[in-house]
């Protein structure tokens, strides 16, 4: 009979460990998917930019773009034919009271030889 009360209580002690281990896989798990969604937004909006050069307020165009589908501070700057997005954004953690991640992202796209070339800095 005294087994069942240990095995309770030994159950009882490991309860909010795996609580916290949840916790840390789902807050890693949902930071990757933002990231995830915001390097292909960049990447999409280079992409169509690139095949776009010649449009007048192309700069306007690309950041209205990205500010439909992301959040954060977004800068698009054309020079040379070479298009440059930076996404600045604190995003909030989940389960970590007042905690933000920084996320930081700039991409560089350019066409080289008849292909369209994107690159992260």
């Amino acid at each position: 009979m005294g087994n069942k009360g240990q095995t309770l209580v030994i159950f009882i002690l490991i309860l909010p460990i795996l609580f916290i281990l949840f916790a840390l896989i789902w807050e890693i798990g949902n930071l990757s998917i933002t990231l995830n969604k915001y390097e292909t937004e960049i990447k999409d909006t280079i992409e169509y930019g690139l095949n776009h050069l010649d449009n007048e307020n192309l700069e306007i165009i690309l950041t209205d773009l990205l500010k439909e589908n992301i959040k954060g501070d977004i800068t698009v700057e054309i020079k040379n034919k070479v298009i440059k997005v930076t996404v600045k954004e604190k995003y909030d953690a989940l389960f970590n009271f007042n905690h933000k991640f920084d996320i930081d992202l700039t991409y560089n796209g350019y066409i080289e030889n008849e292909k369209i070339i994107i690159q992260k800095e």
